[in-house]
């Protein structure tokens, strides 16, 4: 096993002598004494893997050959600030944050500055730097986006604008549909990619809440053997091994081999969590201009003991809950959850993509994916019961154990001139199948009653009869795409895109009886958009979007419980610039409207149905990238007005929507001084104005801000790179709602949940390139 892993292993820093022509590398031969430290090196990695720990990072150089990989960071070795030419320095010793194209869906790849729509990106060397543990964490450096917790935080629906996201429809990855309701893992991705707003022409249906497109790492062409090992308080390691490279003739298969191990006490006394990841992710290039992707991956999350959900409201008079959201407590504070009540996850991803480019102007990819998600959700609700605090505690064992979803795309990407006009020609399909799992007994179990400034810590119960599962609904969605971008001249390009989708919404009783069903056939999203480019460096534009998203599905006190209503239709107005200070600093800003139909069940007639509106105005601006050799920053500042209006209900009309602050900043800076190489400090800032927490907008979450403040140095012991990183998050330790989530949009008798935020954590790596 040592020599095995060992010759795995030393694709390392004496194999490092840069890719030849065609895309292979020069592998010097090892001397007999870097061999016997590659033994002991495996020999280490395998104890550090088996006792369950470390975190990870990337190592990619653009191939030459490999023409049809996505563009990727440089994240091996190379020259960088403070490094001499031809020095090999650790990954990331420079946060950069430099993002120039991202994936459009069926646009294919396009620079972020000449694209219409409100796109950022969080790269990698943030994500490693600021020693991201989840996506979930990741996306709070964004600032138009939010994450809304359901049974914690591992298990929400991101979303942006201050629009609720859905299941599927607003999550992808590598631009295909997966569960978003479920742990995602972050090691195994090289950056995220997020469209702000409406979608549907590009996607199809979907809520106007964004696109969130998680990017898997690729096989890298410099070997690549990368270990770390993390700790974060109180008491939690994590391991683990990132390793890369290529083989055969002239490179043509390469594999990316990430493997992950946490474990340990979390912030709570007698809390727990236990992850562990495996994925594998292979190229294979049949020739120089055609590439098979192939991607699988097994994330494991058990999480328990931390503080449950709080949920109130519901009713202006309490309907027998608290009609206010009270102050944040004590997140650390024993009996806000309960020892062995949380989540215990399990996603099963398969991908595959055939990439074919025909020449310099027309290229083709196929996909398809395969998502298994069991959810073990067994979380606590803290039920407020009145306006003191008091409440009552339950162990939930209703919400829905198992998604499954086979998702796909094909899009043909071309470009011509016509009458002397360029066309950027797109035509393609993409769509999804996702089948939804039911307990036949859906279980709530009372655990005790306390107040939350006594919270109690109540003997554990036994896992009730849950009869087992059985298929309650399915959703299909398939559409097709056309768009065109025609620029007149350099300055001038119109740009418009339009899907045709078929969708089918069908629910099923548990003796496998179609209960309802709704089916819409050649439903049409379209977009347009027009571009003015003054110069190289600024890109203005105006685009209009329309799209469709599915209806919701009838709640069960409603007299029509389980109809499924019609699609939605959400319209969104958007007016931006983006102006490149530099090749490594772009700034975006936009302003926009965009309205949603409401659902809800009419107090009145106890029926569900479309009544009313939400209309947010909002106006962006975000930065990213290098302000100087020194500093680089990413982030930037959102306003809303998000507003329920139309509701029927004088108390509920024109409020604020739950949860969405009116003003959010997030910024996350890294600065690197030139005098001192390898040195590098980190800082973050999360500022949240007060969020309405109730419908009637007679409660209020008051305003919160957190700082991160990190040091980093990288160095070389016996020749090996390696890089130390310390932080701390939430510095002053500052008690806040993390998430508040609405009941019901129009404040009937459905109760709001919130959550708490993560207190003040430390977190210490070291990571060892080899």
């Amino acid at each position: 096993m040592c020599i095995a892993l060992g010759t795995t292993l030393m694709t390392c820093s004496a194999f490092r002598s840069g890719p030849v022509a065609g895309g292979s590398s020069t592998q010097a031969c090892p001397s007999g004494r870097s061999l016997r430290q590659a033994c002991l090196v495996g020999i280490s990695l395998t104890t550090l893997m088996i006792g369950g720990g470390a975190a990870l990072a990337q190592a990619t150089r653009p191939s030459s050959a490999s023409t049809m990989l996505p563009e990727l960071d440089v994240t091996g070795v190379g020259t960088g600030v403070g490094a001499s030419a031809g020095d090999t320095i650790p990954y990331a010793s420079e946060g950069r944050y430099e993002a120039r194209s991202a994936d459009v869906g069926p646009l294919g790849r396009r620079a972020i500055k000449d694209t219409p729509y409100s796109i950022a990106v969080i790269p990698q060397d943030l994500i490693v730097n600021n020693q991201v543990r989840t996506v979930n964490d990741a996306l709070r450096y964004l600032p138009s986006v939010q994450v809304e917790s359901r049974q914690g935080f591992d298990v929400s629906r991101p979303q942006s604008r201050g629009f609720e996201g859905s299941v599927v429809q607003n999550t992808r990855l590598d631009g295909l549909n997966i569960i978003g309701t479920t742990a995602i893992p972050i090691d195994n991705l090289q950056r995220i990619e997020v469209l702000n707003g409406l979608a549907g022409a590009l996607y199809g249906p979907a809520a106007p809440a964004g696109v969130f497109n998680y990017v898997l790492k690729r096989p890298t062409d410099v070997p690549l053997a990368r270990a770390i090992i993390a700790y974060d308080s109180p008491g939690i390691i994590t391991s683990a091994a990132d390793v890369g490279g290529r083989f055969g003739q002239d490179g043509a298969i390469g594999y990316r081999i990430n493997v992950v191990k946490g474990v340990g006490e979390s912030y709570v006394q007698d809390s727990f969590l236990d992850r562990s990841l495996i994925s594998g992710a292979f190229d294979i290039h049949f020739d120089p201009d055609t590439v098979l992707e192939l991607n699988a991956s097994r994330y494991s999350f058990n999480q328990a003991g931390l503080p449950g959900g709080f949920t109130y409201g519901g009713g202006l008079y309490g309907n027998g809950r608290s009609t206010i959201l009270p102050p944040a407590v004590d997140p650390t504070r024993a009996g806000y959850g309960q020892p062995g009540a949380g989540v215990n996850l399990t996603t099963e991803t398969g991908l595959a993509k055939l990439k074919h480019r025909f020449n310099e102007d027309w290229d083709l990819v196929i996909g398809g994916l395969y998502q298994n998600a069991d959810r073990g959700l067994y979380g606590i609700t803290n039920a407020l019961t009145n306006d003191a605090g008091a409440y009552s505690a339950t162990k939930n064992f209703t919400q829905v154990p198992r998604f499954t979803i086979g998702s796909n795309l094909a899009y043909l990407n071309g470009h011509f001139d016509l009458f002397g006009m360029r066309n950027d020609l797109t035509i393609g399909t993409n769509g999804f199948s996702n089948d939804q799992y039911l307990y036949r007994n859906s279980i709530v179990t009372t655990l005790g009653s306390a107040s939350i400034a006594n919270p109690v810590v109540f003997p554990q119960k036994g896992l009730p009869a849950n009869g087992g599962q059985y298929r309650s609904a399915n959703v299909f969605q398939q559409s097709l795409i056309t768009g065109d971008t025609l620029h007149f001249n350099e300055q001038w390009a119109v740009q418009g895109v339009l899907s045709t989708t078929w969708l089918t919404s069908t629910n099923y009783s548990s003796r496998g009886a179609i209960t309802s069903t709704d089916t819409r056939n050649a439903a049409l999203s379209p977009t347009a958009s027009l571009i003015y480019t003054p110069t190289r460096q600024l890109t203005t534009y105006f685009t209009f979007a329309d799209s469709l998203q599915q209806g919701d599905v009838a709640t069960a006190d409603a007299s029509n419980a389980n109809t499924i209503l019609a699609p939605y239709r959400s319209r969104q107005y958007e007016v931006g610039a983006k102006y490149a200070v530099s090749e490594a600093l772009l700034i975006t800003l936009d302003g926009f409207r965009i309205t949603r139909p409401l659902a809800f069940t009419n107090p009145a007639t106890r029926i569900f149905e479309v009544q009313g509106t939400q209309r947010n105005f909002g106006i962006e601006l975000f930065a990213s990238g290098a302000v100087s050799p020194e500093l680089s920053l990413l982030g930037g500042v959102t306003w809303l007005d998000p507003r329920l209006t139309g509701t029927g209900n004088v108390l509920t009309n024109n409020t604020l929507v739950v949860g969405v602050p009116r003003w959010r900043t997030a910024v996350a800076v890294d600065y690197h001084p030139l005098p001192v190489p390898g040195l590098g400090l980190t800082g973050a800032l999360q500022y949240v104005t007060k969020r309405a927490a109730t419908n009637y907008n007679n409660s209020y979450a008051a305003a919160y801000a957190t700082v991160d403040l990190g040091v980093r140095y990288s160095t070389k012991a016996l020749g090996t790179p390696m890089t130390f990183r310390f932080q701390v998050l939430n510095v002053s330790d500052t008690h806040y709602w993390g998430s508040i989530a609405p009941g019901n949009i129009n404040g009937g008798s459905g109760a709001d949940t919130a959550y708490l935020g993560t207190p003040r954590t430390f977190q210490l790596s070291m990571e060892v390139d080899l």
